[in-house]
């Protein structure tokens, strides 16, 4: 079978299989009931067989040698963060993997100046790429810094594999990073996929800030490509930047998926919601493409948010039922935030009944989104019930401010080896400072974080040395902005109360 006719069907309705994991958790509403076939979409959280959107898909039917995706990737080299989509049949909170493929959202070259740390962003191919917290890097790259020295002074050009959605403004929110290659690969295959700005207009159209040429494909485009349809191209670079295409395809984000199926879609509202006092309706924008999603006050439940929440640009997740007209009646609505909390410390308590554990005082919410990574023991079937108090961890996590106070919900935990007494890392956002004379702030609600000049080093957010006096300004002048603060600190561990640090730095807020 062609992988792309593949692709087509096995998205047909974008991660239907959480719908019943939510259920299974206590957490959500189970809209239709019962197991059923179906498919699903969404990064990988974890492995045993393969954990997507909550479900344990059983993949011992799909062969061992059964390639993936273009890059030659077989089962046994799934990790957490990528995006994948698999079809099958689900029950309750576990089913079985007949097909799974590999999807990547970018694929190609670093551009010029294709690094912005203090922003938390990467260009690649004319595209925004925002990183957060929650975000995965592999071979040999640890983060946005690693990619910059790669890149020196615009000498090289990283070659960077990228897989997430696209928000209101086409920046891709990356799930998973991958370095291919140190420099360009000349005359390599190159993918991007996003949707069209503008009328294409002779043998050309643009995603993002890339100019596409398709006038080298047999019967040019395919019939439907018009101003914000969502494709995926392959072809080469050439010398002039133009992305050559071999091929585009027409993405359907329902892909025909029939009327009564469940359903779940994971991305960003990306148009003006239209409400009336018993409900509304607004355009979500998932990883492969734009639909309508329906909801009422009577019919659906929401979760982190209110219907104040829709907003354009807000991330967020809708389960419900696919109608005849391709649209999603939303049964729930839950709203997600951006991972600008890290804690790295000793884990002092794991109740995994109810879904939670303890670091530097700080109960932190588990869900059935979280991804679970081992990088101690180099487990691959690793999840909460692996943890143990006294492990280290790395939490990457949000705060849900729905609630008081504000819940810390993990996104990502990863098992570390021993941290150095000094290695503790504490990250959020600034809830309130002194001034520099006294060097005081506080995050996280209660943790009190005491810097002293001459025994904290203090940073900008692109790693530059700055006055104690300078980084306290550059607090005053967010908070006068109406701006978030978002700092990182490094040290001994916190006692739940407090922190002294011999380093902090700002860290990049990332959206609301």
């Amino acid at each position: 079978m062609d992988i792309r006719t593949m692709a087509g069907w096995i998205r047909a309705g974008i991660a239907l299989f959480s719908l019943a994991a939510v259920a299974a958790c206590g957490g959500g509403t189970d809209v239709a009931g019962g197991g059923t076939g179906g498919t699903g979409v969404g990064p990988v959280t974890g492995f045993g067989s393969v954990i997507v959107n909550g479900v344990r898909f059983d993949d011992t039917t799909i062969p061992a040698e059964l390639v993936l995706d273009d890059a030659g990737r077989r089962k046994a080299d799934l990790k957490a963060g990528m995006m994948v989509a698999v079809t099958g049949t689900v029950g309750d909170g576990t089913g079985r993997a007949d097909d799974i493929e590999i999807l990547r959202q970018v694929d190609g070259p670093l551009d010029d100046n294709g690094v912005d740390l203090a922003a938390g962003l990467l260009r690649i191919m004319g595209q925004q790429i925002r990183v957060d917290e929650s975000t995965v890097y592999d071979n040999g790259i640890g983060g946005l810094a690693d990619i910059a020295t790669l890149q020196g002074a615009n000498v090289a050009h990283p070659e960077i594999e990228v897989h997430g959605s696209p928000d209101n403004n086409g920046v891709i929110h990356a799930t998973f990073v991958n370095k291919r290659a140190d420099d360009r690969l000349a005359g390599g295959e190159v993918q991007l996929r996003g949707a069209v700005a503008g009328t294409p207009a002779g043998t050309t159209f643009v995603i993002g800030s890339k100019t596409v040429n398709f006038g080298g494909i047999t019967g040019g485009l395919p019939a439907g490509v018009i101003a914000g349809s969502f494709v995926e191209i392959k072809g080469s670079l050439a010398p002039d930047n133009v992305l050559v295409a071999t091929s585009v395809a027409l993405e359907d984000p329902t892909r025909g998926q029939p009327a009564g199926d469940r359903a779940e879609l994971v991305g960003f509202i990306g148009a003006p919601v239209l409400t009336s006092g018993a409900g509304g309706s607004f355009v979500l924008l998932g990883p492969t493409g734009a639909q309508t999603v329906n909801w009422t006050v009577a019919a659906t439940v929401f979760e982190g948010g209110t219907q104040a929440s829709i907003r354009t640009g807000t991330r967020i997740e809708a389960e419900g039922i696919r109608m005849a007209d391709g649209s999603l009646a939303a049964a729930k609505l839950e709203f997600r935030r951006a991972s600008n909390v890290r804690l790295e410390g000793q884990a002092t308590a794991v109740t995994v009944t109810l879904d939670n554990l303890t670091v530097f005082g700080k109960t932190v919410v588990l869900n059935e989104l979280t991804q679970f990574h081992d990088d101690r023991d180099n487990l691959k079937t690793f999840g909460p019930g692996n943890i143990a108090a006294g492990d280290f961890l790395k939490v990457s996590a949000y705060l849900d401010n729905t609630t008081t106070p504000a819940a810390i919900v993990a996104t990502r935990v990863t098992r570390i080896a021993p941290l150095a007494p000094s290695e503790h890392i504490l990250q959020g956002p600034v809830d309130s400072f002194t001034d520099a004379a006294i060097g005081r702030y506080v995050t996280l609600g209660t943790l009190n974080v005491q810097t002293a000049e001459g025994l904290t080093a203090f940073q900008n957010a692109t790693g530059g040395t700055i006055s104690q006096a300078a980084f306290f300004q550059a607090l005053a002048d967010d908070q006068a902005a109406g701006r978030i603060s978002v700092v990182r600190a490094r040290g001994a561990a916190p006692d739940g109360v407090s922190m002294a640090p011999i380093e902090v730095k700002f860290e990049p807020a990332g959206e609301d």
